[in-house]
C-alpha cells in the first residue's frame, strides 16, 4: 500500500466518538439573571446543541471533590426552560423606550432595578435551585471522556478542577474568551486582575485544548502559554455567530422614529470607551439643529464617575442619551434593526459581539481599529482609532444626514456573511474528534 493510499484510507475511516461531558454549573449559576448575556447565551447554545443532538450524555456541575452528574434528559429539558424564561413577554423598559425613540413628547425611559418579584424571576430563580441540586445516582465519569467548560465559571478556585489530575484518560476543553485582565488591569475593577491571573493559570494547568473566538485571541493565548514555559497544546479558533441568531427576521417589526438613532451596547466600563461617544455627543447638540439620539444598552459598571456623572447631571446630553438593559433578544434585534449604526468604540475587546449582531441584522457598524474588530467585521464596517473623537464625530454626523451614504453603508453592512451555528458545531465536532488521547506531552 502506497503512502498516498494510506492517507487517504485513514481519512476515510469512521472517527471514534468518544463521550462529551458538558459542564452546566456556569448556565445554571447565571440562570438567575433577568435576561442572558452573550456568554450566557453562548453557554446555553452549546448546551441545547450538545444534548439536543444526543452529542452528550450527560452534564456536570461542580462538587467538592469531582462533578455531579446530571442526567442529559434534565439537562435537554433545563435548556428549553432556559431559552423560554430568557424569551418572555417583551420588557417594558423596552416599550417605553420605544416609545421615547417614536415621538418628541414621550418622556425619556430611565435605568429601572431589576424585577426581584416577577413570576418570570421566580421561573428562573426555581429552575437555578433545581440545577443546583440536580445529580444522577451514577457517579462514575465515563472512560476517556471530553470534558468542556465554556462558562469560566470559579477558575479562581482550582479546587474544581484537581479532579482532572486523578483522570489523565479525560481531555478538558476549556472556552478562553480573552485575556484582557492581564493586559489592561487599569480598565477593571480594582483586583479583578490578581483573580484573573489564579484563573488562567487554572484553566493553563487542568485544559488539554482551547477553545477561542479569534486568531487575536490564539496568538495572545499561545504567547501566554510560552511566557509561563509550557507545553503548547490544540487551540481551536472559530468565530461567535450571532446570540441574535434565532429570532427570525419575520419576528422583527419596523418602526419609524422621530429621529436617527445610534447604539452602543455593553457594560459601561472604561474599557468600552463611553465618555468618547458622550463627548461627541455634547458636540453634536452645539452644531446640529436636529441631532440624533444615542441609546446605552448595557448596565452601569465600575470605575466611571466621569460617565455617570454626564449620564445624570447634564443637562445638554439629557434629551439626547438613554439608558436602558436586559432587554430580550427580539427587543434587542428590533433596536439594532431601526438604529443608523452600532457603534463600538472600545479600547480592546477579545471578540465583540455587538459588531456581529449588527452586521448580521444588516446594520452598519463603526468600531475601533482593533484586531479583533479587523478580523471579524469582513471589511464590512467602518474601522477607527478609539481616541479619534473628530473621525466619530463625522462619521456619525453624516450617516445621519446623509441618506445616499447612509443605503451604502447599509448595503455594505448586508453583504456579510454572518457565522452559523450549524457550521460552528460541525467545525468543533471535528476539532473534538483530532485532540490527543491521555496527557499533552
Amino acid at each position: 500500500m502506497t503512502r498516498q493510499t494510506t492517507i487517504l484510507a485513514l481519512r476515510e475511516a469512521p472517527v471514534e466518538r468518544r463521550p462529551i461531558l458538558y459542564d452546566m454549573t456556569h448556565l445554571i449559576a447565571r440562570l438567575r439573571a433577568d435576561t442572558g448575556t452573550g456568554i450566557d447565551r453562548i453557554d446555553l447554545a452549546f448546551a441545547s446543541h450538545l444534548f439536543g443532538a444526543g452529542l452528550a450524555g450527560e452534564a456536570a456541575r461542580y462538587g467538592a471533590k469531582a462533578p455531579h452528574l446530571i442526567a442529559g434528559d434534565w439537562a435537554r429539558a433545563f435548556t428549553l426552560a432556559a431559552r423560554d424564561v430568557w424569551s418572555e413577554a417583551r420588557a417594558p423598559r423596552a416599550a417605553a423606550l420605544w416609545a421615547w425613540l417614536e415621538s418628541e413628547s414621550a418622556p425619556k425611559p430611565q435605568p429601572r432595578p431589576r424585577e426581584r418579584n416577577s413570576l418570570s424571576a421566580w421561573r428562573r430563580r426555581l429552575l437555578s435551585l433545581g440545577g443546583r441540586f440536580a445529580s444522577t445516582e451514577r457517579r462514575t465519569i465515563p472512560e476517556r471522556a471530553v470534558y468542556i467548560n465554556v462558562g469560566y465559571h470559579r477558575f479562581e478556585e482550582p479546587r474544581f478542577f484537581q479532579w482532572l489530575a486523578q483522570r489523565p484518560d479525560i481531555d478538558a476543553v476549556f472556552m478562553i474568551h480573552d485575556l484582557l485582565p492581564l493586559d489592561y488591569p487599569e480598565y477593571f475593577e480594582p483586583g479583578e486582575a490578581a483573580k484573573f491571573r489564579t484563573r488562567i493559570a487554572t484553566a493553563l494547568r487542568f485544559g488539554r485544548a482551547f477553545l477561542v473566538s479569534t486568531e487575536a485571541v490564539r496568538r495572545r493565548l499561545r504567547q501566554e502559554i510560552a511566557m509561563r514555559g509550557l507545553a503548547q497544546r490544540p487551540i481551536w479558533a472559530h468565530p461567535f455567530p450571532s446570540p441574535l441568531a434565532d429570532v427570525s427576521a419575520r419576528e422583527l417589526t419596523a418602526r419609524e422614529t422621530r429621529r436617527p438613532y445610534f447604539l452602543i451596547i455593553g457594560t459601561i466600563e472604561p474599557r468600552k470607551n463611553h465618555l468618547l461617544l458622550l463627548n461627541i455627543w455634547r458636540a453634536l447638540a452645539q452644531r446640529m439643529a436636529v441631532p440624533p439620539r444615542l441609546v446605552i444598552v448595557g448596565k452601569r459598571g465600575w470605575e466611571n464617575e466621569q460617565v455617570l456623572d454626564l449620564l445624570d447631571r447634564s443637562e445638554t446630553l439629557a434629551p439626547l442619551v438613554a439608558e436602558t438593559s436586559n432587554l430580550g433578544s427580539r427587543d434587542l434585534a428590533e433596536l439594532i434593526t431601526g438604529a443608523r449604526a452600532v457603534l463600538s468604540p472600545s479600547f480592546d475587546e477579545g471578540y465583540g459581539l455587538p459588531i456581529v449582531e449588527a452586521l448580521a441584522l444588516g446594520t452598519p457598524v463603526i468600531a475601533s481599529d482593533i484586531d479583533s474588530a479587523r478580523e471579524i467585521a469582513q471589511g464590512r464596517a467602518r474601522l477607527l482609532s478609539p481616541l479619534d473623537g473628530e473621525g466619530w464625530a463625522g462619521e456619525i454626523e453624516r450617516l445621519t444626514k446623509d441618506e445616499s451614504y447612509y443605503s451604502l453603508r447599509k448595503a455594505q453592512a448586508e453583504g456579510f456573511a454572518a457565522p452559523n451555528w450549524p457550521d460552528y458545531f460541525a467545525a468543533l465536532e471535528t476539532f473534538l474528534a483530532t485532540l490527543p488521547f491521555g496527557p499533552s506531552a
